[in-house]
């Protein structure tokens, strides 16, 4: 399980980008780095969902400790301030552990404190438990909680209108310091609360100077709990409802069983499965506008995105068997369709959702056609699932928002014009489109034959006339071999502009022509696009998002703004791409040996990321398309976990369902 030693936690530099991440299932959760060092904007205590999963605050930044030993002050916690880092207390970390839930263990002369945090399911609320070993000394623990009460994408500096209303009593105090904000009980079952108010001013947080963004934030203090005589357990309990009691050791227990229920639905002894499952719960959350499940794209920062959801769908639900959420994912978006569009996202504000993708329409089909294989529910899909898709089809072949329209020459989809962006590769800066790929672009249209080859399936099965659809997926086949197909390069062009000229920009959008179900393409024409996009886009973490050799290509996802959106998909990495490049790379080559082997060693690199990089116990949204592929982005992202979870199982565990018509 992941551990890192002094080894680790003593390099600052390199301890410092390590991160853990707990989830609460409604879009709450808590985070920062390995060391308790805040360098995010993002990082947390309790980040709680106000409007699950959205609208989320930043409750409680941190938590200081110290440990008093014969009236000598020893300061647990570090912070990188301005101009200084204090306190140091790395130095005396001697381990932290991932698995269960985060753990440090500190060791102070002969006294050894170990501290976990944990999150309760379902609520917001953050357990942080601590245990002191003193061999019958006279220690004192001093814990000391900082505020922000801010959006979790702002920064929070000392005003005159935060407002200390402290309501303290015996082992519970209240807070709210705005009007508008929501109140902070905390709890302790241990030791005396000493009001002693104080603005902590300064603090510093790289990874937002990283990122051009403003790095500078104060955060408030109005006291700490003082635990005299500490030997064996204490707890903090800080939530955004009041509890009457609290047991920690129980509250503790029952989120352990419950991971530990996730990490063996599929009973198996594969430590790195086990590993991928528990990364894929922190995900699935539940929705209150709608009342079912849906799925965050990635902490720290995104919420529910419609198109990221579809494509993970698969790998978080189905794989590990959580059907009943793959339901009520499906109904959620089925019942969220308009004008034949399924949401882009659900704004972090509210409830209000986006449609700005032609794609995500074309992944709900796909979404579908994988739960029949692993569910056989025919019954679901006809009662829930089947009006919206037959809204799908007939608005893409009559036109709908943003230009999205079937051209009645060829039966391929066009979409967007200049300045809209619409497909997965979406950047944009103020109005400037990054990746400008309006017209016909190549997963458009190979996902629009699998959805009317999956339309068609099941208009057979449920006795309605196909003749029309089944006309239609042969006529865009044969119009997307003669379009996309590039004779001399011998791969796909990846969009056909509004003029009939071709953008022939070699990118990863070209493998799901030899992804899906229903291809596209020969074989032989498979063959090739799979080898150009080993040769050019393949690299050890998923796919470049353009070809290196390209004029366009950024090696490096770094700086502000306009640089990081610059490079976004114009090289990154996209770890995610990685899931259908495997399945793809085995498709073509018949599942040989040879083959199976070379795509099992594509999964190590991961094994390596998932314990000792980024979040540590989950996978990256993003790597640099330079060696040696530092990663970057959200350093937790559901359909990197998800399409990794999903080909790790299917293709190279060789547990993959059958459709049964």
């Amino acid at each position: 399980m992941p551990s890192f030693g002094r080894e680790i936690l003593g390099n600052l530099p390199h301890a410092s980008k390590l991160e853990w991440l707990v989830t609460n299932g409604i879009g709450g959760f808590a985070t920062s780095t390995i060391l308790g060092m805040n360098t995010r904007r993002y990082h947390g205590i309790l980040i709680s969902a106000r409007h699950p999963p959205v609208e989320r605050i930043v409750m409680v930044s941190r938590v200081e400790e110290t440990l008093v030993i014969g009236g000598e002050e020893f300061p647990l916690s570090t912070q990188q301030y301005k101009n200084a880092i204090h306190p140091t207390g790395y130095l005396l970390l001697e381990k932290f552990e991932r698995t269960p839930i985060p753990t440090w263990t500190y060791q102070i002369k002969d006294i050894l404190l170990t501290k976990s945090i944990c999150m309760v399911y379902g609520q917001n609320t953050t357990l942080v438990t601590y245990k002191v070993f003193s061999n019958n000394q006279n220690v004192e623990l001093r814990v000391r909680p900082h505020y922000l009460f801010r959006d979790f994408h702002g920064n929070t500096f000392e005003n005159p209108g935060f407002e200390d209303n402290t309501s303290l009593s015996e082992s519970a105090f209240s807070l709210q310091p705005f009007g508008n904000a929501p109140t902070l009980h905390v709890h302790w079952d241990r030791g005396t609360f000493v009001l002693d108010p104080h603005w902590y001013r300064e603090i510093f947080l790289q990874v937002e100077a990283d990122r051009g963004l403003n790095p500078m934030e104060d955060d408030y203090s109005n006291g700490y709990l003082k635990i005299p005589l500490l030997s064996g357990s204490a707890a903090l309990l800080f939530s955004d409802q009041p509890y009457s009691s609290f047991n920690p050791i129980d509250l503790r227990k029952r989120e352990e069983l419950r991971l530990e229920s996730i990490a063996s639905s599929m009973k198996s002894d594969d430590v790195f499965l086990r590993k991928l499952l528990t990364a894929a719960d922190q995900f699935i959350v539940d929705r209150k506008s709608t009342g079912g499940k849906t799925i965050i794209a990635g902490y720290p920062w995104f919420s529910d995105w419609g198109r990221d959801a579809l494509i993970s769908l698969p790998g978080l639900t189905l794989v590990p068997g959580r059907s009943e959420d793959a339901r009520s994912i499906l109904k959620t978006f089925a019942e969220s369709v308009s004008n034949g569009l399924i949401p882009n996202c659900f704004a972090d504000q509210g409830s209000e959702a986006l449609y700005n993708s032609v794609d995500a329409s074309m992944w709900f089909f796909l979404a579908i056609y994988k739960f029949i294989e692993y569910t056989d529910d025919y019954i679901f899909v006809k009662e829930n699932l089947f009006s919206a898709m037959n809204s799908i089809i007939e608005s893409f072949q009559l036109g709908t928002d943003f230009h999205i329209k079937m051209d009645p020459d060829d039966g391929l989809i066009s979409a967007g014009e200049e300045g809209i962006q619409l497909t997965w590769m979406d950047a944009k800066v103020d109005n400037w489109v990054v990746t400008p790929r309006h017209g016909k672009a190549v997963e458009v249209n190979a996902l629009w034959y699998n959805a009317l080859k999956i339309h068609e399936l099941l208009q057979v099965k449920f006795d309605f006339d196909s003749k029309e659809t089944a006309a239609l997926a042969r006529k865009v086949k044969i119009s997307f071999k003669k379009k996309f197909y590039d004779t001399e390069r011998k791969r796909l062009h990846d969009r056909i502009l509004p003029d009939g000229t071709v953008d022939s920009s070699l990118r990863p959008n070209q493998i799901f022509a030899v992804f899906p179900p229903f291809s596209t393409l020969e074989p032989y024409q498979e063959k090739h696009v799979v080898e150009a996009v080993f040769k050019y886009l393949y690299t050890s973490f998923g796919l470049r998002s353009l070809s290196a050799n390209d004029p366009a290509y950024h090696g490096k996802y770094q700086g502000d703004r306009l640089r990081r959106d610059g490079a976004y998909h114009q090289g990154t990495v996209w770890a995610y791409l990685i899931g259908p490049f495997i399945t793809s790379f085995l498709k073509v080559h018949n599942y040989s040996m040879e083959a199976q082997l070379r795509a099992s060693h594509m999964i190590e690199p991961f094994k390596n990321h998932l314990d000792n990089d980024g979040c540590v116990g989950s996978i990256s949204e993003i790597f640099d398309g330079a060696p040696p592929h530092r990663a970057a982005g959200c350093c937790a992202q559901a359909w990197s976990v998800a399409e990794l979870l999903r080909c790790y199982v299917e293709d190279i565990k060789g547990q993959k369902p059958t459709l049964i018509v």
